[in-house]
């Protein structure tokens, strides 16, 4: 039997009620296209990725959602927003259900990684892989999916943890866990319990290929600097000057004027960007301005690295979720059986009430029958370019499952 996706959603307040909507929503799909007897639909799911919005209770979420789906494997996390094709809901829950006969999947969680990201990624890989064949099987495709805690830990380092037991010569896609921007609490999903202060890895292995694009759509604004300083997520100094003297120097170059109180709005759209060795940049989401004269950043800024300031508008960002979706589509190479996206939340607030022309251009660009589901997240994991799999900001990730 081929590989199928299903999705359902709901935006009901209620954890229990919320579950049972979501799944049997997906369910009934894929009664449509299957014949079989699980919980009287169609047939029995070989795995669930489960993502929600941070208004219901996580524990409830869970024990809800592990008796809506009984014997499945499922894993997932809480973002700052779910979306089903172009339905985007900033509260509510979305369910996909992979149902093939020959897909093979493995979930992993560890923690903490506020203490150990690195580790924490390891183990969760190995965990994740524990009984898949150590090289992946002719004709087949593995995919990663990497589910961090965005909130307490350096997820670039958890990354770099997986990546270590994962290796570079498989798919890699997921994105950071988050709130509704509260920037409090957030939840992972694993096992049928949830988990914070952790990170959920999925390995998937398919004998119908599975592939990624990644693009973010911004482009260089200012010279490269090379940082002097830096201290895990903080940029500290640029050519041994205050990271934010530098930052303002290059805007009032071009005609910017950048002060505290509005640097939050002008960041938004002039991050900064790590230069890759084939031209690409690995975009850092700046937050604030921290004493004295810093930079905060949504992931770690390398000792050493040159790094410039970008600039980005909402023409740039659609084009650049159109180029991921064709690259993942393209790399397929064939029929679609549907797509996961991790989709930056720093997206979704620059392109305001456009973001559902984003969400519209996956789905186009993947297929119209094609189901398609999603979050907005806290940063994102992919491979950029022919470089090695990293923690992305500002980002689309579009991961796409052949049929």
């Amino acid at each position: 039997m081929a590989t199928q996706v299903f999705v359902g959603a709901s935006s009901t307040a209620d954890p229990k009620k919320a579950a049972s909507e979501a799944v049997a929503a997906a369910l009934r799909e894929s009664a449509r296209s299957e014949h079989g007897d699980y919980a009287g639909y169609g047939a029995r799911p070989a795995f669930a990725l489960v993502l929600s919005t941070d208004q219901y209770d996580a524990d409830a979420l869970a024990a809800a959602t592990t008796s809506e789906l009984p014997g499945v494997p499922w894993a997932g996390c809480c973002t700052a927003g779910v979306f089903a094709g172009s339905r985007l809901l900033r509260q509510g829950l979305v369910v996909g259900l992979v149902v093939s006969e020959t897909v093979r999947v493995g979930v992993g969680v560890a923690q903490p990684v506020s203490q150990d990201g690195r580790r924490a990624g390891v183990l969760a890989a190995s965990r994740a892989l524990e009984g898949f064949p150590p090289s992946v099987p002719a004709g087949w495709s593995r995919a990663l999916i990497v589910l961090p805690d965005a909130l307490t830990g350096n997820a670039a380092d958890v990354v770099r943890g997986a990546v270590e037991v994962g290796g570079t010569g498989v798919v890699w896609a997921g994105g950071g866990a988050g709130d509704n921007l509260r920037f409090v609490r957030t939840a992972q999903f694993a096992g049928g319990r949830a988990y914070s202060d952790s990170v959920v890895v999925v390995a998937i292995d398919s004998p119908a290929r599975m592939a990624t694009g990644i693009r973010h759509g911004f482009r260089p604004y200012g010279p490269p600097t090379m940082v002097t300083r830096a201290e895990g997520t903080v940029l500290a100094e640029l050519e041994y000057e205050g990271a934010f003297s530098v930052y303002q120097r290059t805007a009032r170059s071009r005609g910017h004027q950048v002060n505290l109180d509005g640097f939050a709005s002008f960041a938004m759209t002039h991050p900064l960007g790590i230069p890759q060795a084939d031209g690409e940049h690995v975009i850092r989401d700046p937050l604030r301005v921290v004493s004295p004269g810093g930079l905060y950043c949504v992931g770690e800024v390398p000792d050493g690295c040159l790094i410039r300031v970008m600039e980005g508008d909402p023409i740039g960002l659609v084009g650049a979720a159109r180029e991921a979706a064709i690259t993942a589509r393209d790399a397929v190479s064939g029929p679609i059986a549907g797509a996961f996206v991790f989709d930056c939340i720093s997206r979704c607030m620059m392109l305001g009430d456009t973001v559902r022309d984003e969400l519209a251009t996956f789905e186009s660009e993947l297929g119209q029958s094609v189901p398609v589901m999603g979050c907005l997240t806290f940063g994102e994991v992919g491979t950029l370019g022919r470089g090695v799999p990293q923690f992305h900001n500002k980002t689309a990730v579009v991961l796409a499952l052949g049929a």
